[in-house]
């Protein structure tokens, strides 16, 4: 059935976000962006360096600088040595420039190779105080987004050398007033909010590494994420992967392990990556070692995408093709497994390429407070989940390392409010992307109070909700509440989930409601048939309304995700009752795959009754043998409770003259009963076999003699009963009673 669209005073609200209990609603905020960065990278070029190291330390600042994603972001890379006379402690090899275009970051790919190691004579020591220094005068003042600085070295502070730290000065004084001057430009560092990030290889000093990241500024993406820490790898050759961890923690962004990928002179090799779901900016960076080797980037679908330009909803742009360093740059990337396939040329010697992913998502949260006008001392059920640009965020795996948090505040207060989502506690559903959890409002709290939801992480750009809500005295006029009992929420385009409204009205007379769907996330197209809208509440009591949800044909495929909210209809910026939705939109198989799946399933099951039934008919459990001596009982024994198609006994004497049976493991004094055909079959120890039926007596000596029985069969089960299926209905074609089925 074709649904209508809203009525034109709900569709208004469609632009709204949450909003308290006589505000007016705020207008759609725009879509979520990459909070940029500032970042300074600083390079050790002390004479202990090799040209092999200079190399790596190159590599690593290149992948950093066409690693980053928001375009506002700005990237310095500093070399450093010390000043020992006449020299300059730090070669600004790049100064702060912003990484909005291919051009600007081709730019920044080429001045990293100004990078060197600095012999003797020019100033080949280790000045960590001026490097600092110049590090945090690019970032003083309000940046936006957070200031960063990654210190690659692989010694410890020697300015020995160096007059600047006084000129009469020698050997570890100089040392001691250079450290003094750090530990001055730590206090800096965390007054001016600016992290600090050391990456340490070869014979380095831990506890100063550790100083420079303990006493900066301990910021972190989340609960759930680091503050800044030293890192320390045992060569140049584990830079790269380690700055990039470090980069990963400090940039809340989300990296892959890097790939290494043998290529050979001349030859062609692949790498697989994967961009998540979660990723709408992000680089797939190849570390090629030599400018020679060319890349091509064939995304999830099989398709090549372009260097420069758009495919589908996706943007490239490429940087470093003349370099060692290549990245591609993608906005609103597709996710899945990429291929990067490595060409080398001619003469280009065997080398190992390395191939990582590096995003962020750019994210918008969306907070529900319920009620949504509150009383002092009332529950309240608060509600986050998030969304990127263009699809609501649900998978677990996705959202597993991001942190959900949220507080309430008022006079005199701030109280935390646990949030999860496992049906617990609030939460209504489990595992669907929307985490909540329950709050008292304090029953002092008087005037209004302020709810803060902040989702935060590795891997996306943090974004915080705030809904002010007045506190309210006595009961409301109308209340509501929802509930949408076992709904499936697996949902085809085009299709509903259904849903009931029960309203109580306070007020004593007849008024109206209206259900409104607001805030969707993006590509989520729903709506409620404009009859079904409007809710006709009697002037007392409560009043259940039932709704449809559909879900368009064009919706987004995947995660949907809406708010829905009661209304008062009089004053529609009156919120009564809100709650946020999701569900998974996805086209059903076509009817030739359900066929072929009823089918095969059908098959399955038929083959695995007959295994079964055949394997029941071979099992001698409930088996029980019988011993007579003429017409005197000796006994019985009974086959073993476990599976098995051999029943082994064997015939001893309890004592002198009395006949016993017993269990027996094999040999050649062993009795083997077993089923065949619907039949038993007796093998004596002297070779001989012989069919009976249950319930016939057949001589095993010339005094002795057995009779079968079966505990299982029920009363009355004739042998005709239990034969084979595929041999009762032609029973000219049954088996000879001496060949097992």
């Amino acid at each position: 059935m074709r649904l209508s669209v809203l009525a034109s005073t709900a569709a208004a609200l469609l632009l709204s976000t949450s909003s308290p209990a006589g505000a007016a609603p705020q207008q759609q905020q725009p879509e979520p962006v990459i909070t940029p960065a500032n970042i300074v990278v600083l390079v050790d070029e002390s004479s202990s360096i090799s040209a092999q190291d200079v190399d790596r330390e190159r590599d690593a600042a290149a992948l950093i600088a066409l690693g980053e994603f928001a375009p506002s972001s700005t990237i310095a890379v500093v070399g450093f040595g010390s000043d020992n006379g006449g020299q300059s402690p730090v070669d600004v090899v790049c100064p702060p420039s912003t990484v909005a275009t291919a051009q600007d970051r081709q730019r920044l790919s080429d001045c990293t190779r100004g990078l060197k190691s600095r012999k003797s004579g020019e100033g080949e020591g280790t000045d960590h105080a001026a490097a600092l220094q110049q590090a945090l005068s690019y970032l003083e003042g309000d940046k936006n987004g957070p200031k960063l600085i990654f210190l690659l070295t692989d010694g410890k502070l020697d300015v020995s050398d160096s007059p600047r730290y006084g000129p009469d000065n020698v050997g570890d004084q100089r040392n001691r007033t250079a450290s003094e001057l750090i530990g001055t430009l730590l206090q800096q560092a965390n007054r001016e909010k600016t992290q600090i990030w050391p990456l340490g290889f070869g014979n380095v000093d831990q506890a100063q590494l550790d100083r420079f990241a303990k006493g900066s500024f301990q910021g972190q993406c989340g609960v759930k994420s680091p503050t800044p820490a030293a890192t320390v790898v045992s060569s140049s050759a584990d830079v790269a992967q380690a700055l990039i961890k470090a980069f990963q923690a400090a940039r809340c962004a989300g990296a892959s392990d890097i790939q290494r990928t043998p290529v050979s002179s001349g030859g062609t090799a692949e790498a697989k990556v994967t961009i998540p779901v979660i990723a709408t900016d992000g680089s797939i960076l190849v570390t090629k070692h030599d400018s020679r080797i060319a890349v091509s980037y064939v995304d999830p679908d099989g398709r090549t995408v372009p260097k420069s330009g758009t495919q589908g909803d996706s943007t490239f742009q490429v940087s470093g093709e003349n370099g060692t360093v290549e990245g591609l740059r993608i906005v609103n990337p597709l996710p899945g497994t990429w291929t990067v396939k490595i060409t080398s040329a001619p003469g280009v010697p065997p080398l190992d390429v390395s191939t990582v992913v590096m995003y962020q998502g750019a994210v918008r949260s969306s907070m529900t407070v319920n009620p949504p006008a509150p009383q002092a001392g009332q529950e309240v059920t608060v509600a986050l989940s998030l969304h990127t640009r263009s699809r609501s965020i649900t998978d677990p795996s996705a959202l597993k390392d991001l942190s959900f948090t949220a507080d309430v505040e008022g006079e005199g207060f701030t109280t935390p409010i646990p949030l999860n989502d496992d049906a617990q506690n609030g939460d209504s559903r489990n595992q669907d992307g929307v985490y909540s959890g329950k709050i008292v409002i304090p029953g002092e709290a008087k005037g209004a109070v302020k709810f803060t939801g902040t989702v935060a992480g590795i891997g996306i750009s943090s974004d915080t909700r705030i809904v002010e809500a007045a506190l309210v005295t006595g009961p409301r006029p109308l209340v509501a509440t929802t509930t949408f009992g076992n709904t499936d929420w697996n949902v085809a385009p085009g299709d509903t989930v259904s849903g009931t409204v029960t309203v109580t009205n306070n007020s004593g007379r007849a008024r109206k409601a209206r259900i409104v769907v607001a805030d969707a996330a993006p590509g989520t197209v729903a709506s409620i048939p404009g009859e079904q809208t409007v809710l006709d509440v009697p002037p007392s009591g409560t009043s259940t309304f039932d709704f449809d949800l559909a879900f368009a044909d064009d919706t987004v495929k995947g995660a949907n995700a809406v708010t829905l909210r009661v209304v008062d209809d009089e004053n529609p910026d009156d919120v009564i009752y809100e709650w946020r939705l999701t569900a998974n939109v996805e086209e059903p198989p076509p009817l030739t795959q359900i066929a072929i799946g009823i089918t095969i399933a059908a098959v399955v099951t038929t083959a695995l009754v007959l295994f079964l039934h055949r394997r029941r008919r071979r099992d001698v459990r409930g088996l029980v043998v019988h011993l007579y001596d003429g017409h005197r009982s000796r006994g019985d024994l009974a086959a073993p409770e476990q599976p098995s198609s051999v029943f082994r006994f064997h015939l001893g004497e309890a004592a002198a003259g009395v006949p016993h049976l017993a269990h027996s493991a094999g040999g050649e004094d062993s009795y083997e009963l077993s089923r065949v055909g619907g039949r038993l079959q007796l093998r004596t120890p002297y070779g001989d076999t012989q069919s009976l039926h249950l319930g016939e007596r057949v001589d095993v000596s010339p005094s002795l003699s057995i009779e079968v029985e079966d505990e299982h069969s029920p009363v009355g089960f004739s042998e005709e009963h239990h034969q084979d299926p595929f041999t009762a209905a032609e029973p000219q074609q049954r088996p000879s009673d001496n060949h097992l089925l």
